[in-house]
């Protein structure tokens, strides 16, 4: 009877631990391109560039994309007792991708468990949503268990390029 409970309880360890350890990470793609998007590999990150979004630049790096960090195509200025008037950014990007990630602690090995994480694709002259992806939990380098959440990702978004 000792001898059960043992292995029993050893083997609820074992499943807890496991639990523990997290799933890879899954990616889901909720809106996808009609056309493919042309120019240039250069797109205007919106948003704060925290380490998620380093880790999905680098992942979209290994594809030849540049980044340039993302101005509103019309900025409101006013001076001092004169009417607002529209000055044009350009900053080249035809695109934009905003990246929001939730709540998410890191891993031993440098990687994410991610609660939530949604990347979008805008064109930045119609403002058309052109790509959604969402993704949850173990990146990469996330030991035992990485998933490839980043790289799925920049692939998606590189997949969508005219070739």
């Amino acid at each position: 009877m000792q001898k059960e409970m043992t292995r029993a309880l050893s083997l609820v360890l074992i499943a807890l631990a496991g639990a523990a350890c997290g799933l890879p990470g899954k990616t889901t793609f909720e809106v996808t391109p009609q056309s493919a998007l042309t120019g240039p590999k250069v797109v205007a990150i919106m948003g704060t560039r925290t380490e998620v979004v380093i880790a999905l630049e680098d992942a979209l790096a290994e594809h030849g994309f540049t980044f340039k960090h993302y101005q509103n195509h019309e900025r409101i200025t006013a001076p001092v007792g004169q009417a607002k008037v529209g000055e044009s950014l350009e900053d080249n990007t035809k695109y934009a991708i905003e990246i929001t990630p939730d709540i998410f602690d890191r891993c031993v090995g440098g990687g994410f468990q991610l609660t939530s994480l949604r990347v979008s694709v805008v064109d930045r002259t119609s403002n058309e949503l052109l790509l959604r992806s969402t993704a949850k939990g173990r990146t990469e380098k996330c030991p035992p268990t990485s998933g490839s959440i980043f790289h799925d990702i920049a692939n998606s978004i590189n997949a969508a390029w005219q070739k």
